[in-house]
């Protein structure tokens, strides 16, 4: 009981806790790297799904669907955003919490923020509150890797995460956020089978239209006094008898005020899969570097974690495929926007023909390799030359993280296909500016149909 309460209490009081200076900073990154995911998101089929559905079931005008003016429930609101949030594979991970954290912790935090009629320093510490809960929360699982569980880590950190920060923003008194997470942990779901999915739509709603929609729910239960049980978290047929494998409770309060996950997670600077990055990372350091066609290449070789392989190994959704997204890169010399999502591509006459001269090793080397999620690549040309990259420490990680230019950089490169200069307002306004969640709504409203 004393870790649960130490944990409720955290999130009710988390409002009243200043951020470190270089948190903000960090938290503005990752907000505004979440509205690039869901603005873009809204493009695609996740996303486009998920608005129509939330437009329709409509609800109290309470958040806004991003992109236009269209307001719905917060419930709504959440999960249309969260939908359109992993739809393109741009949004962030943390790699110890095996889940991307931004893609439902911050629809989630918008959408009651908006609700409420919040400002930029509740935003922010909502989101940071969000990122610590969740990361927390799954690591305290025991999970191994991700091949070792039947559970998605992906819905479990995302929904844990949001509903801190929902319950922080309602100002949730201590009892009323014991029952937040009782409510939360009935409602804590998703299987690691997402990763079958051709479509990639049920793997945005495991991965955040789902979890912040419960995320959300589960708030606003709260709110309204629904009782609950007192130890769902550690109790007997709790949380963690149900989920967990190798149970380290201590870690779901361990530094929590002191280390701030949200300081730890990464950032992609491409808009394809996290496995990937790497190998994106290299094909941009071989080009750069090397003078060299794509019609020079006679055999490429890539060599992929064995406990991530099976995630990109010649799939058929072109943003998670390492062979066409590596066959694309070499080609067009660039992977933004259009070229990480246009479909057409999957079947370019060139880039069949180099996707077929790829060669993939599932290594278990790399699958230990720290920091994890590294790559190397082999490419032989035709008069015999053999050039090589080992990408060691992935661009957007903690270990080799972006700045501010960074992420302006990656904002601009795929908000270009909105052709608005209302984007650049977006950008100087989360990264400079002391907002509310009404400019945020506003500089968001891209008039996206």
């Amino acid at each position: 009981m004393e870790i649960q309460q130490t944990l409720t209490k955290y999130i009710s009081e988390a409002l009243s806790h200043e951020l470190p200076k270089e948190t903000q900073n960090n938290t503005r990154f990752h907000l505004l790297d979440t509205l690039i995911a869901i603005l873009t998101g809204r493009l695609l089929p996740p996303g486009r799904k998920g608005f129509e559905f939330s437009k329709n079931q409509g609800g109290p005008k309470e958040a806004t669907l991003l992109g236009n003016d269209i307001k719905v429930s917060a419930i709504n609101a959440g999960f249309g955003n969260g939908m359109a949030a992993h739809a393109n594979e741009t949004d962030d991970t943390h790699t110890n919490g095996r889940f991307h954290p931004g893609c439902a912790i911050v629809p989630g935090t918008l959408a009651i923020a908006e609700k409420q009629d919040l400002n930029c320093t509740d935003i922010l510490k909502a989101i940071a509150l969000g990122y610590d809960v969740g990361v927390r929360i799954t690591t305290s699982l025991g999970y191994k890797t991700p091949k070792t569980t039947t559970f998605a880590t992906h819905s479990l950190g995302t929904i844990f995460g949001c509903t801190a920060s929902a319950g922080a923003l309602l100002k949730l008194s201590h009892q009323q956020c014991n029952y937040l997470l009782s409510y939360t942990i009935q409602q804590a779901s998703g299987l690691a089978c997402w990763n079958r999915d051709p479509d990639h739509i049920e793997k945005a709603f495991v991965f955040s239209g789902m979890t912040t929609r419960n995320a959300i729910y589960s708030a606003l239960l709260a709110k309204e006094n629904f009782t609950s049980v007192t130890d769902p978290l550690l109790g007997e047929r709790g949380f963690h008898e149900g989920f967990a494998h190798n149970p380290r409770p201590e870690l779901i309060v361990s530094e929590l005020g002191k280390k701030f996950e949200i300081d730890h997670s990464s950032l992609k600077k491409w808009s394809v899969g996290s496995p990937v990055q790497s190998m994106m990372d290299a094909i941009e350091h071989l080009l750069k570097n090397n003078e060299f066609s794509h019609k020079d290449i006679k055999e490429l070789t890539v060599e992929i974690p064995a406990d991530r392989y099976h995630i990109v190994n010649d799939r058929e959704i072109p943003s998670i495929s390492a062979q066409h997204l590596i066959a694309v890169h070499l080609i067009k010399k660039t992977m933004g926007y259009e070229e990480a999502h246009d479909v057409s591509l999957f079947n370019d006459p060139d880039v069949v023909a180099l996707r077929k001269k790829i060669k993939s090793i599932s290594s278990d080397e790399l699958a230990i390799a720290r920091p994890e999620r590294q790559s190397k690549i082999t490419i032989i040309l035709n008069d015999g030359k053999k050039l090589f990259y080992h990408a060691s420490s992935v661009r957007g990680t903690p270990d080799n993280p972006m700045d501010a230019d960074d992420i302006t950089e990656k904002a601009k490169r795929l908000f270009a296909v909105f052709k608005s200069s209302k984007t650049d307002d977006l950008i100087d306004c989360v990264l400079n500016k002391d907002f509310t969640i009404k400019d945020l709504v506003q500089l968001s409203n891209l008039d996206i149909k």
